[in-house]
C-alpha cells in the first residue's frame, strides 16, 4: 500500500462497502485471509504477503475462488485475452447478483488486477459461498436464453425454444422439490443415530420380554390374562378410531345441517317471490340478488385477505430461507447472550432483593401481595364468569338451528318480529294499492279496445290517412330539391378534388429527381454508417486494450518512480553515513599518530592528544563541581540567618521611609515660616531618641549599632531630602552609611 500515492477506492464503493477507516479495511483483509488459508482453498498466506501481491497473482486468486463456485473458469491466464476475461467474470459477478457499475473504471481495474478492485470483490464472494454456489449451479439451467423475434418466427426454433421453457419449468418444479425433501428428511448420522438407539431399546424389551416370559411359565392363568389383555387393547384401538370417525362425522352433520339451512332459507325466498302471483316478483328477485351479492363480496373480501395473510407469510419464508443458513457460531453466540442477559437479569433480581430487605417495606409488600390475591381471585371469576357465557352461546345457537330446522325459519327476537311484522304491513299495503291500479289499467285497456273496434267498424279508412299522405307527397318534393342541390354540391367538391389531385401529381413530378437523389443519399449513408459503426466498433476494442496496457504501464512506471526514489534516498542516507564514518576513521588515525608521536604531531599546542584534552577538561569540571558543592554547603548553612537579615533590613526599610516621610514634612514647615533654630532643636530632640532606636536596631538586625551611626544615618536621609547629592562620610565601622551590613 506504500508503494502507490492516493490511490483511488473503486471496488470498494461498487459494492456499497467502502472502509471508512483503516482498521474496517484491515478487517476486511484478515476476513479474506482467514476464508482463503481454510477450507478448500489452503492458500496458507499472511496478511503482509497477501497485501503484497502483484496483480496477476491476485487475478489467479480470484480464478481459484471462481473456479471452486464454476468450473468452466479454470482458464490459463496468460493465454486468455483481457477483453474476454473481463467479459466472462463480468458476465458471472452480474448472473451471482454483484452490485456493482460495471463501468469503464471498473472494468479497467478488473483487466489491470487493481487491489482496490479485486479485494471486494474476493470479501463478497468468500462471505456468500455456498449461497453462491449453489445460485451459480441453478444460472446454468435457469438464466434465460435470448433469442431475437425474427428467429422465434420460424415453426421449428419456436417449438425448440418452447421444449426449453418446459424443461426449464421442470427442472425448477424438481429442484424446489428436492429442496424440500432435503429439508424435511433427517441427517444420515442422526438416522444413524436414532436407529441405533432403536436397537438399543429393541434389546432392553426383548430382554424384560424374555424376563417376563420366563416369570409367567410358572404362573397358569397368565395365558388368559394375556388374551385378555389383547383383546382389551384391540377393543380400545378399535373404540379411538370409532371416536375419530364420529368426531369426523359431526363435523360433516354440522357442515350439512349448515349448508341445508342455507338451502331451506333461499328456497323459502324463492316460493315466497313465487307466490306473490308475480306482483312484486322483480323487487323480491332484486333484493335476493342483492344479498347473494353482499355475501359474495363479503366472502371474496375474506378470500382476498386471507390470500394476502398468505402471501405475506410466503414472503417472510422466503426471506427467511433466502438469508445465510444459521451456524453454530451464531447459535452459541446466541446462547452465550442469553447466558450474559440471564446473569444481568439475577444481579438485578439480587439487588432488588436486598434492597427490599428493609423494615419500612414490608408493610407495602403485604398490602402489594394481598392485592395480588384479590386480582387473581377476580382474574378467576371472570374466566369462569367467560367459560359459562360461551356454554351459554353455544347452546343458544345450537337451539337456534334446532328451532330453525323445526320451523322453516330463523328465530326472531322481539325487536327483528317487529320490523318483520311491519315490512309485512308495507308489503300487503303496497300490494292492495297495486292491486287497485292494475285493475283500473285493466278496466281502461277493455274499454279502448271497444271503442278501436266500434270505430273501424264504421270507417275503415280513418280520418287521419288523407293528411298524412299529403304530407308525404309534400317531403317527396323537398327531398328531390334537396338532393338537386347535394348534387351540384358534389359536382363542385369532385371538381376541386380533382384540380388538387392535378397540383400533387405536378409538385410529385418536381420532386422525384430530388426523392430518387435523396434515396441514393440514403443507402450511401447507411453504407458509411455501417463502415462507421465497423470501424469505431474496432477503434473501441484498440481503445479499451490500450487504455489497459496503458494503466498496467503507468502502475509500473509509478513503482518504479517510487523504487528510484527509494534508492536516491537510501544512497544519500549511506553517503552521509560514509562521509560520517570517514571523518571519524581520519580523527582516529590522526589520535593514533599523536599517541605513536609520529613525526612530532600533535592534537594542539597545549596537548598531545585529544585524550589529554578531555582528560584536562574533565578534571576542570571536577574541580568546578567541588566548588559548587562547597557554595552549596555555605549557602544550606547560612540559609536561615540570611532570611532573618533579610526580614530585619525589609523592616528597617520601613522604618526609614517613616522618618524620611516625617523629615520632608518637617522641612516644608521650616519653609513656611519655621524659626532659624528649630534645626538645633529637633536634633536635641533626635538625640533623646537615639538610645531607644539604636536598642530596637539592635534588637531586628542583631547588630550592634551605635548612636553616632544612628545620627549620621538621619543626616544622609535630610540630605537627601534637601536634594544634596554628596554622600556622607563612611563610619570607622567601614561599612557603608546606607547598609551597615555590606562592606565597601
Amino acid at each position: 500500500q506504500g508503494r502507490r500515492s492516493n490511490p483511488t477506492v473503486r471496488g470498494a464503493t461498487d459494492l456499497g462497502v467502502r472502509p471508512a477507516s483503516a482498521s474496517a479495511m484491515a478487517a476486511q483483509l484478515k476476513e479474506i485471509v482467514d476464508r482463503l488459508n481454510a477450507e478448500p482453498f489452503c492458500c496458507e498466506l499472511s496478511l503482509v504477503s497477501f497485501d503484497e501481491q502483484e496483480p496477476f497473482e491476485l487475478m489467479s486468486l480470484l480464478k481459484k475462488v471462481l473456479t471452486f463456485l464454476d468450473p468452466k473458469h479454470d482458464v490459463d491466464l496468460h493465454e486468455e485475452k483481457p477483453d474476454a476475461m473481463y467479459q466472462r467474470i463480468a458476465e458471472f459477478l452480474h448472473v451471482l447478483g454483484y452490485q456493482c457499475s460495471f463501468d469503464i473504471e471498473f472494468q479497467q481495474g478488473l483487466i489491470s488486477g487493481d487491489k482496490y478492485t479485486v479485494h471486494p470483490i474476493l470479501y463478497w464472494l468468500l462471505n456468500n459461498l455456498e449461497p453462491l454456489k449453489k445460485r451459480a449451479y441453478l444460472a446454468k439451467f435457469c438464466v434465460n436464453l435470448e433469442v431475437p423475434e425474427e428467429f422465434l418466427r420460424e415453426e421449428k426454433v419456436y417449438e425448440t425454444f418452447q421444449q426449453y421453457k418446459e424443461l426449464q419449468s421442470q427442472f425448477k418444479a424438481t429442484h424446489s422439490h428436492l429442496e424440500q425433501e432435503r429439508q424435511g428428511r433427517m441427517n444420515p448420522t442422526d438416522l444413524q443415530r436414532e436407529v441405533a438407539q432403536l436397537d438399543s431399546e429393541r434389546e432392553q424389551l426383548s430382554q424384560k420380554i424374555s424376563r417376563l416370559r420366563q416369570k409367567s411359565e410358572r404362573d397358569e392363568g397368565f395365558q388368559v390374562l394375556l388374551q385378555v389383555t389383547s383383546m382389551l387393547r384391540k377393543e380400545q384401538e378399535e373404540e379411538a378410531k370409532l371416536a375419530e370417525k364420529l368426531a369426523e362425522q359431526r363435523y360433516q352433520l354440522e357442515q350439512t345441517e349448515q349448508l341445508y339451512l342455507e338451502r331451506s332459507a333461499r328456497l323459502r325466498e324463492m316460493r315466497e317471490a313465487q307466490d306473490s302471483n308475480g306482483e312484486g316478483s322483480a323487487e323480491a328477485m332484486l333484493r335476493m340478488l342483492r344479498s347473494e351479492v353482499t355475501k359474495a363480496r363479503e366472502a371474496r373480501s375474506r378470500l382476498v385477505k386471507e390470500n394476502e395473510e398468505k402471501l405475506v407469510r410466503l414472503k417472510t419464508i422466503d426471506a427467511a430461507l433466502s438469508e445465510p443458513p444459521v451456524t453454530k457460531a451464531d447459535i452459541e453466540d446466541g446462547e452465550e447472550e442469553i447466558r450474559a442477559m440471564q446473569s444481568e437479569i439475577q444481579a438485578l433480581e439480587n439487588k432488588i432483593a436486598e434492597q427490599s430487605q428493609d423494615s419500612r417495606l414490608s408493610v407495602y409488600k403485604q398490602q402489594a401481595n394481598l392485592v395480588a390475591k384479590k386480582k387473581e381471585m377476580i382474574l378467576k371469576d371472570q374466566k369462569e364468569l367467560e367459560e359459562s357465557r360461551d356454554t351459554f352461546a353455544q347452546e343458544l345457537s345450537a337451539k337456534e338451528r334446532e328451532y330453525e330446522r323445526i320451523r322453516g325459519h330463523a328465530f326472531m327476537r322481539k325487536d327483528e318480529f317487529k320490523n318483520y311484522a311491519a315490512s309485512l304491513r308495507d308489503k300487503s299495503a303496497k300490494f292492495k294499492k297495486m292491486k287497485a291500479e292494475l285493475s283500473e289499467l285493466r278496466h281502461e285497456v277493455a274499454v279502448l279496445v271497444r271503442t278501436e273496434q266500434l270505430l273501424s267498424a264504421q270507417d275503415p279508412t280513418p280520418a287521419g290517412l288523407r293528411e298524412t299522405e299529403a304530407a308525404l307527397e309534400k317531403a317527396s318534393v323537398e327531398k328531390s330539391q334537396i338532393d338537386k342541390a347535394k348534387g351540384k354540391t358534389l359536382d363542385e367538391i369532385s371538381g376541386i378534388v380533382q384540380k388538387i389531385n392535378g397540383q400533387l401529381k405536378e409538385k410529385k413530378n418536381k420532386l422525384a429527381p430530388q426523392i430518387k437523389a435523396l434515396r441514393s443519399v440514403r443507402q450511401n449513408f447507411q453504407q458509411v454508417e455501417a463502415k462507421y459503426l465497423e470501424k469505431k466498433g474496432t477503434y473501441d476494442q484498440a481503445k479499451s486494450s490500450m487504455d489497459g496496457e496503458l494503466s498496467r504501464v503507468a502502475t509500473e512506471v509509478k513503482q518504479l518512480e517510487t523504487d528510484v526514489q527509494e534508492a536516491e534516498q537510501s544512497y544519500h542516507e549511506l553517503n552521509m553515513k560514509m562521509s560520517t564514518a570517514d571523518s571519524k576513521l581520519a580523527r582516529a588515525r590522526k589520535e593514533a599518530s599523536c599517541v605513536r608521536k609520529e613525526g612530532g604531531m600533535r592534537y594542539s599546542p597545549e596537548y598531545q592528544t585529544l585524550s589529554e584534552h578531555y582528560q584536562k577538561q574533565i578534571q576542570l569540571l571536577d574541580e568546578q563541581c567541588k566548588d559548587l558543592r562547597k557554595d552549596q554547603k555555605v549557602v544550606k548553612d547560612t540559609h536561615e540567618d540570611n532570611l532573618k537579615q533579610k526580614k530585619a533590613f525589609m523592616q528597617l526599610e520601613k522604618l526609614m521611609q517613616v522618618k524620611l516621610k516625617v523629615a520632608q514634612q518637617e522641612l516644608q514647615n521650616l519653609q513656611f515660616g519655621g524659626l532659624p533654630g528649630g534645626m538645633g532643636t529637633r536634633t536635641v530632640m533626635d538625640a533623646s531618641t537615639i538610645g531607644v532606636e539604636r536598642l530596637v536596631m539592635n534588637s531586628l538586625l542583631g547588630i550592634d549599632v551605635t548612636g553616632r551611626q544612628v545620627v549620621e544615618w538621619e543626616a544622609v536621609a535630610l540630605q537627601a531630602v534637601a536634594g544634596s547629592e554628596r554622600r556622607a562620610p563612611c563610619p570607622r565601622g567601614g561599612r557603608n552609611s546606607l547598609n551597615p551590613l555590606k562592606p565597601r
